[in-house]
């Protein structure tokens, strides 16, 4: 399970009043799993009050994102950019995500062209999520 980072957290423990803490990471969006991992930190000294809490919810979205893309799923879109030279190019996926890289290496069948219509699926690259198994579809 991937954990979720807690931005900001105003809080009061039973001594001590008045605590902060910044970027903590906890097991699951919830208070209970805030107040849990501050009273670890404390050595079991109890949270009485948290006073604010805030998520960082960037990292809620892309973890939330990539849960969302299994790999078995089969993902469409069109080639938006392809460098034959290099060998690597980019694709428009027809759901609302940010573009994918793909390596020539990742195709099957022929040399992709901007614009063509091509089905895929989601791996995880050296530098984040990527286009794999990616195919040219027929045109009807």
């Amino acid at each position: 399970m991937k954990q979720v980072r807690v931005q900001f957290v105003k809080y009061d423990m039973s001594k001590t009043k008045n605590r902060n803490r910044k970027d903590m990471l906890v097991d699951n969006q919830s208070e209970n799993a805030v107040i849990a991992q501050l009273e670890r930190i404390h050595k079991g000294e109890k949270v009485v009050t948290i006073h604010e809490l805030i998520w960082d919810e960037k990292q809620i979205k892309e973890t939330v994102r990539l849960d969302l893309k299994d790999q078995r799923h089969t993902f469409y879109g069109k080639v938006k950019f392809f460098d034959i030279e290099k060998g690597f190019g980019f694709i428009l996926p027809d759901e609302d995500m940010e573009d994918l890289f793909f390596h020539l290496s990742s195709f099957s069948g022929g040399v992709p062209f901007e614009n063509d219509r091509v089905e895929f699926k989601i791996g995880e690259g050296p530098k984040g999520p990527c286009a794999i198994h990616v195919k040219i579809l027929e045109i009807e």
